[in-house]
């Protein structure tokens, strides 16, 4: 290894933060579909426009 070059068996495995970024993207979707349901129970008297800029500020906050 001194010259620099290294056996990829000896690296950890990766598993865990991958499994870990596919479980938050399940989760931001899953709240991102809720959210949208929320909106268009609770609030029927919004336009389409108006419940669309409101889901995109939701994602974005979710994403930051």
């Amino acid at each position: 290894m001194s010259d620099g070059n290294f056996n990829r068996q000896l690296l950890p495995k990766t598993e865990l933060s991958s499994g870990l970024r596919a479980g938050k993207a399940q989760m931001r979707t899953k709240a991102e579909k809720a959210f949208a349901t929320l909106l268009c129970d609770y609030f029927t008297d919004m336009s389409d426009e108006q419940k669309r800029m409101l889901t995109d500020k939701f994602s974005n906050m979710l994403r930051n």
